[in-house]
């Protein structure tokens, strides 16, 4: 017999926190993003908001609103998108397929999973690299200029920064 709630609805659908917290969260391409360790309600619609991520011992966790989120499943938490910090420790390369370096942080557009900039460390000097100088995200991820333009882009940057 289906089990029902006070109002007379149906409960046997319903997702419990049981079922949420504690379960791996895994992003579009199946990679291992980390741990459901909270859920968020609005306090007045009572509607689900997102859920919070634990990334283990030493890593900061991040929250991931309802709408990355594809489904629920048994054993985890699928979401429809690749999260954006996870770029951190990618190694970046140019339109020549110069090595430029390592993504050390990541800029967000807000409290989106939207690339604003992307900060590049390398053995020299370290880069920011505006969203529109991002080719595609893979393994790496891959400029859409030169090496040398993306230093006279940074020289102009840091002058004007200066005035």
């Amino acid at each position: 017999m289906p089990q029902k709630s006070i109002s007379g609805k149906d409960l046997d659908e319903a997702v419990t926190s049981d079922d949420i917290l504690g379960k791996d969260v895994i992003d579009v391409d199946g990679k291992f993003i980390g741990v459901t360790e909270k859920v968020f309600i609005h306090p007045n619609s009572l509607d689900f908001i997102g859920i919070e991520v634990d990334k283990g011992f030493l890593r900061k966790g991040f929250s991931i609103g309802k709408d990355y989120i594809e489904r629920i499943a048994k054993n985890a938490v699928f979401l429809n998108v690749k999260v954006a910090f996870e770029m951190r420790g990618m190694d970046v390369f140019s339109s020549l397929g110069e090595k430029i370096g390592k993504v050390s942080d990541v800029e967000l557009v807000g409290n989106k999973n939207e690339i604003k900039t992307i900060h590049v460390k390398t053995e020299g000097k370290d880069f920011i690299v505006p969203r529109n100088f991002v080719d595609k995200i893979e393994h790496g991820v891959f400029l859409n200029i030169k090496k040398s333009e993306l230093e006279i882009y940074n020289e102009s940057k840091r002058k004007i920064e200066e005035e």
